[in-house]
This record gives C-alpha cells, structure tokens and sequence, in this order.
C-alpha cells in the first residue's frame, strides 16, 4: 500500500528490493524532506544487500533550484543507505530527463542511472541489467 504526502506517493515492489514514488504536478522541499524519509525507512532492511530506487516522475511538474538541490541531497543519502541503482521514469519529457541527469551529476555520487518511458521499461532495466 502506498504513503502519501502532498504530491508524493511511495511504495515497496512486492517481492523486489526497489522503492517506487510517484509525484503528481508540482511538488515542494517539504514533501521532498517526506519522501527521502519514507524510502529511507522503506529500504533500511536492505542496506547491506543493496537496493534501487525508481522515480516515476512522468506527471510531474519541472522542479525548481530549491527543490533540485533537496534531490541532491537525497540522492546522496540514499546511496549512503545502500542504493545502487537510481531509475527515472519520465514519459517523453526531455526537460525532465535533463534535470534528473543533472540532480545525479551533483550528488557525486557515481550511481548507476536509467532513463525509461515507463515504470515498467524501468523495472524490467532494474532486474536484466543491475541485478535487483
């Protein structure tokens, strides 16, 4: 079952180790700040064995400087918590795709990213390619 907040949702994959959000329209720093919590607590079990995130942001609104640099952050404490995969799923948007390539770039983290039309292309990337 999925936690909401604001525009944000988050929920497991059954029987995967990868945490799924989803965001709708425009969202802030706060509910960024809920999101980096709710998958961290999501993912804790998992530390040790690795685990990857997919961001489904393909109804989302552009983000601005502030919010890009809460994903920055986040995207450095989920990697500190064993994240080893980050995949975006962005419909067709370029604009999107772009800020997401620039998010990771500055978290500096060296993640392994994907970019996908859908949620699906993303999982089935996750399970051939990365492993989880």
């Amino acid at each position: 079952m999925a936690k909401k907040f604001g525009a944000q949702s988050v929920e497991v994959i059954a029987g995967r180790r990868v945490v799924l959000s989803a965001g709708v329209g425009k969202t802030n720093v706060e509910e960024l700040k809920w999101l980096t919590e709710t998958v961290l607590s999501s993912a804790k079990a998992w530390k040790a064995t690795g685990w990857a995130y997919i961001a489904d942001c393909s109804q989302m609104s552009p983000v601005t400087p502030a919010e890009g640099g809460e994903l920055v952050t986040m995207t450095k404490k989920f990697v500190e918590a064993g994240c080893k995969a980050f995949a975006f799923a962005e419909g067709n948007s370029v604009l999107l795709k772009v800020q997401a390539q620039k998010n990771t770039q500055r978290s500096q983290t060296g993640v392994v990213e994907g970019h996908f039309a859908t949620v699906e292309e993303a999982l089935n990337w996750l399970k051939t390619e990365v492993h989880i």
